[in-house]
């Protein structure tokens, strides 16, 4: 029977990749690594950019290299990061938000350079949407439903052929 496991952390604590990967010992194999964690920073102080980058980019990126071994005992092993489309250089038309494009920016250099260095394992960043959320005010068009049932198809449906994609909540390619 599928079960889903969700391991929550402080990726601020320099200890908290090493704490998820002793609970994930326990259970052999990994087949699905969502790595949802994520901040906003708007100012462009370096504490700004240093902050955005770790929990962003760095942490995932450390998590995902931790995990691999447990992920390569799967049948169907699948990496999804939640990215954002402010993340794309090629759609960014307003500017601003420097530390969290910039991160976020890295986190799907980050995805593509994972899915050449590890083939066998189905990788990709994510576009949630626009949601509901603290972050997105009440004026986003998406539920947070809407949004994580669409994530989750698209996971679900992950084939090799499009590891190193960017891809928004309903599975469409987004650009870099």
């Amino acid at each position: 029977k599928d079960k889903i496991e969700v391991v929550t952390s402080d990726l601020h604590d320099p200890d908290s990749v090493e704490r998820i990967v002793a609970m994930v010992s326990e259970w052999g194999a990994v087949d699905i690594l969502v790595n949802n964690a994520g901040i906003m920073r708007q100012g462009v102080r370096r504490e700004d950019f240093m902050d955005s980058f770790l929990v962003n980019s760095v942490v995932p990126f450390e998590l995902t290299t931790a995990l691999l071994p447990f992920l390569r005992k799967s049948k169907q092993p699948r990496a999804a990061h939640v990215t954002s489309l402010m993340g794309s250089v090629g759609d960014n038309g307003s500017g601003g938000y420097y530390a969290y494009r910039s991160s976020k920016a890295a986190l799907n250099m980050i995805n593509k350079s994972l899915s050449k260095d590890h083939p066998w394992l189905s990788s990709v960043v994510l576009h949630p949407g626009w949601v509901k959320t603290d972050m997105g005010g009440a004026q986003a068009p998406t539920s947070t439903r809407e949004s994580a049932e669409g994530m989750w198809k698209v996971i679900e449906g992950l084939s090799p052929a499009q590891s190193g994609g960017f891809f928004d909540f309903n599975g469409k390619e987004l650009p870099w």
